[in-house]
C-alpha cells in the first residue's frame, strides 16, 4: 500500500509512493502530500527506457506545479538499475532547473529528495532496524529514534518480509549533494526520507531555518544511491560498503 493492497499493510498515508521524490514546502505550496489545493508533480510524456552495458536506464522529465497548474520547476531525473548477485542498486541523479525563477524549497519535515515506505514487516518499532553512518540505531522499539532528524552519509533500513526472510534498503547520500551530508525524516513507523531542509523540525528550534533556494535560471543536482541487500543491516555483507565507497568516487 498504496501501490498496491497487501494483507497487514497498514493502510495511512497514501502519498508514501514506493520510491519517490517530492517536498511539503515549494515556493510556499504543498507538493508532499494529496489533496485539493496542493500542488502536483507530473511526468512529462514519456521517459526513455533502455539497457546500456547490463544496466537499466529510466530517463525523463517531472514538472514540478503549484495547484493551479502554474510550473515551479523542472526536474530531470535518471534511473540507473543494475543487479550484483543478490544485491540491487538504484542510483538517481535529478537535476533541478529553476526554468521560471527562484524555487525554494521550505523548512518542513514533511519532504525527501529520495523517499521510502517500507513494508510494515520491517518497521522498526516493532521487529525492524535503522542504523546510520554514524552508529545510531534504532532496533524494534527499543530506546529512542536517536536516528531520526540526525545528519548522516547514509541510512539502513531493514527487518523482516511477510515470510521471515531479513531484507534491507541502504540508501546513500552523495557527498557532491549541496547540503551533504543530508538529514533524515526516518520513522520508526517505516517512512523513510532524505529532507536536507527540515531543520527546525529536526532541532526543535524555530529560531533554526533550514529553507534553501535554487536562484532563478539556475540548476542544482542531487544524487542518491539505494542498494537492496539481503539480511539485517549491513555489517554482514562488506559488498554493501564498497557500494556506498565506489557510489562517493564518482
Amino acid at each position: 500500500y498504496p501501490v498496491e493492497d497487501v494483507e497487514g499493510e497498514n493502510q495511512d498515508h497514501p502519498h508514501h509512493r514506493s520510491i519517490y521524490t517530492a517536498h511539503g514546502l515549494v515556493n510556499g505550496f504543498n507538493l508532499w502530500d494529496e489533496g485539493l489545493g496542493h500542488g502536483a508533480m507530473l511526468q512529462r510524456g514519456e521517459p526513455v527506457v533502455g539497457v546500456v552495458n547490463g544496466a537499466a536506464f529510466i530517463d525523463g522529465v517531472v514538472d514540478w506545479c503549484g495547484p493551479e497548474g502554474q510550473k515551479l520547476l523542472e526536474e530531470w531525473r535518471v534511473y540507473k538499475i543494475q543487479a550484483d548477485g543478490d544485491l540491487r542498486i538504484v542510483d538517481q541523479r535529478s537535476e533541478f532547473r529553476a526554468k521560471y525563477g527562484d524555487v525554494t524549497f521550505g523548512d518542513t519535515k514533511e519532504g525527501g529528495l529520495f523517499s521510502i515506505r517500507v513494508p510494515t514487516s520491517m518497521d522498526a518499532k516493532d521487529k525492524g532496524r535503522i542504523e546510520n553512518s554514524e552508529g545510531q540505531v534504532f532496533d524494534s522499539g527499543q530506546g529512542e529514534e536517536t536516528t531520526w532528524g540526525v545528519p548522516a552519509a547514509w541510512v539502513d533500513y531493514s527487518g523482516p518480509l511477510g515470510d521471515g526472510s531479513e531484507w534491507g534498503h541502504t540508501v546513500v547520500d552523495h557527498k557532491d549533494n549541496p547540503w551533504h551530508p543530508t538529514h533524515w525524516h526516518v520513522r520508526g513507523y517505516g517512512l523513510y526520507t532524505a529532507n536536507p531542509f527540515g531543520l527546525h523540525d529536526f532541532k526543535g528550534d524555530e529560531n533554526v531555518d533550514g529553507s534553501w533556494t535554487i536562484d532563478g535560471g539556475k540548476t542544482a543536482v542531487a544524487r542518491f544511491r539505494l542498494i537492496i541487500h539481503p539480511d539485517r543491516g549491513i555489517d554482514g555483507n562488506p559488498k554493501i560498503k564498497q557500494l556506498i565507497d565506489e557510489f562517493q568516487a564518482v
